[in-house]
């Protein structure tokens, strides 16, 4: 008697120490947390890649502004995101603050900036990553001067114009 009442205990005993239910019971808990992490890690890289796209894309707008070449914003906003409508870029130049008597014609500040709005992101059957909407903003002084800007031709007129006093004395 004693025989069968051991072996019993010890039956018992393997299966408490089965493990299967409690696997999957953790499994059950964990998955969705897992997903959820990576679903936000990867929104937040997506966030982070459009962001300093466009940062790039606003510096290199600022430049071609303040140098007056031709506008690119077109394959600008290709570079931040291909689908149509997601970047609207734009750039001005702000006139000297405070003109000065002899260089009227210079150019102050250049200000870009580059907005983006990306919707929703579909993953799955169910679910939608959130948007993203940006704002970047890039300033600076750019005009460099050059033979066919209206800054570089007001400064050499100005040069021109003291050194030919200078040289009249």
């Amino acid at each position: 008697m004693e025989v069968q009442v051991d072996r019993a205990e010890e039956e018992m005993r393997r299966h408490n120490d089965s493990p299967r239910g409690q696997t999957l019971v953790e499994t059950a808990l964990v998955l969705p947390l897992l997903l959820i992490l990576l679903g936000g890690g990867y929104w937040f890289y997506r966030d982070l890649s459009l962001a300093s796209s466009a940062e790039s894309v606003a510096h290199a707008q600022m430049l071609r502004a303040g140098r007056r070449q031709a506008g690119i914003e077109p394959r600008l906003s290709v570079a931040i995101h291909p689908g149509d409508n997601v970047a609207r870029i734009e750039a001005h130049n702000d006139p000297l603050i405070g003109e000065i008597p002899l260089f009227r014609g210079l150019a102050g500040r250049t200000i870009a900036s580059a907005n983006v709005s990306l919707g929703k992101e579909p993953v799955g059957a169910s679910l939608d990553l959130p948007s993203h909407a940006l704002r970047v903003r890039a300033e600076g002084s750019v005009d460099c001067w050059g033979k066919e800007t209206p800054s570089g031709s007001t400064i050499r007129r100005t040069v021109r114009g003291i050194l030919l006093t200078g040289a009249l004395r």
